[in-house]
């Protein structure tokens, strides 16, 4: 098994033209032609992945934020960015990233949120074809209060707190979502008549913009989206029978609470 037939693997379930023009998804840093010795699945590439990527023979590591977004004018460990490519060329390690191209499909990073929350997927949010989209609108079998929704949620995600707009006095039953940054898409899930919005970074005057017609619900960034490595694991062990697959055990909400 190569470097590239990973690559394959992922390309196939989340093409890298459905990715936003900003992003910088697939292989970043490696050789295509690398025979794979284990594959580490993690969110963010640091310097403790890379060091429990070469601990545990992994010579792959699969994340869904990119480490490189713009061009490096110099790799001189200044940075850790920098220290991360180092450190992976030295060892060999390849370093693969999908990120907006598996928000967009069907079964993306939105879609595992309904998942974890047990609501019943509708379609996406943001739609840019009918099979590419951002964000979904999900539903719950019964409607729940506020307070149980948001118990839920912090639960489900495992949030040290929750931001959310003034409660509506209504139940949740419709239910937008958005993993990671998805504030630009609230006038959205208000038009597609949502009961609550769940994304994360959420701005500060954005909290008003509901205005009673949705509960706004942030939940961070990192809480949203950490879900996106089981996308991975079972994407890669349902293709690959008997293969190193290993869930980073070391990495963190950069985030922390008081």
């Amino acid at each position: 098994m190569k470097v590239a037939d990973i690559c394959r693997i992922v390309e196939d379930f989340a093409s890298l033209d459905k990715q936003e023009s900003y992003d910088n998804s697939g292989l970043q840093v490696g050789n295509p032609e690398a025979e794979v010795s284990g594959v580490l699945i993690c969110l963010d590439i640091t310097e403790s992945v890379i060091d429990e990527a070469i601990a545990k023979a992994c010579n792959m590591v699969l994340s869904h934020h990119p480490l490189l977004f713009r061009g490096l004018k110099q790799i001189t460990g200044r940075t850790a960015v920098e220290r991360v490519v180092i450190k992976a060329l030295q060892h060999g390690v390849a370093l693969y990233s999908g990120h907006t191209n598996v928000d967009s499909v069907r079964q993306g990073v939105s879609a595992k949120m309904c998942e974890k929350l047990g609501l019943r997927p509708l379609g996406f949010l943001s739609a840019k074809s009918e099979d590419a989209g951002l964000g979904m609108i999900g539903e719950f079998d019964q409607a729940i209060s506020e307070d149980e929704f948001l118990a839920l949620v912090k639960k489900t995600f495992a949030c040290a707190s929750l931001r959310h707009s003034a409660k509506t006095g209504s139940t949740i039953k419709r239910v937008a979502l958005c993993g990671g940054s998805g504030a630009e898409f609230l006038s959205t899930a208000i038009a597609e008549k949502a009961d609550a919005y769940l994304t994360a970074d959420v701005k500060y005057h954005e909290f008003s913009a509901p205005e009673g017609r949705l509960l706004l619900v942030d939940a961070g960034h990192f809480e949203t989206e950490q879900y996106t490595k089981e996308i991975f694991y079972d994407l890669l062990s349902k293709n690959i029978a008997t293969f190193a697959l290993q869930i980073s055990q070391t990495e963190s909400n950069p985030v922390c609470y008081f």
